[in-house]
């Protein structure tokens, strides 16, 4: 269990600190700084199977670069989800496409290094970045909210 998650699982509420790009209606599953900018995976609270939002917003307040999807759709067409590890690391990830350009939004624990957040960008299956976020990037119970979107389970369900 993370530090992070030790926190929230023990009682103790604590105030979402994380720079954000989400709207005040709506709750940041993944958010964190990265260099200078911030990436944010933003839910409203009616999200579930075909209903919904989920936006993913990259860049800074009042000068964001990237919104994914650019027109409003459930969730489940513009975004999938897998649990992925092996020997050596395990985690989560959500992934979405923008053309050939394949974004993979992740939270793993690798062994004997800790937790790592942050987005692997590629194309045509090579890697072309690989952004790390600067502290945790998951809210309390972020996860849950995925879960009750059914999002469809990612392929390859691999950190790549």
């Amino acid at each position: 269990m993370t530090a992070l998650a030790a926190v929230f699982t023990s009682g103790a509420a604590l105030a979402d600190t994380r720079p954000s790009l989400c709207r005040p209606s709506e709750t940041a599953i993944f958010s964190c700084a990265i260099g200078g900018k911030v990436a944010s995976l933003c839910a409203s609270t009616d999200i579930g199977p075909g209903q919904g939002s989920l936006t993913y917003r990259f860049g800074r307040k009042g000068a964001i670069e990237l919104i994914h999807p650019e027109a409003p759709m459930p969730p489940d067409q513009a975004f999938s989800t897998a649990v992925v590890g092996d020997g050596g690391f395990a985690g989560d990830i959500v992934r979405f496409s923008r053309g050939e350009t394949h974004y993979t939004l992740y939270s793993i624990i690798v062994r004997g290094q800790g937790e790592r957040d942050g987005i692997r960008v590629s194309r045509a299956g090579r890697r072309i970045a690989d952004l790390r976020c600067k502290d945790f990037a998951l809210g309390a119970d972020a996860w849950k909210l995925l879960y009750r979107a059914k999002l469809p389970k990612a392929e390859p369900a691999s950190l790549d």
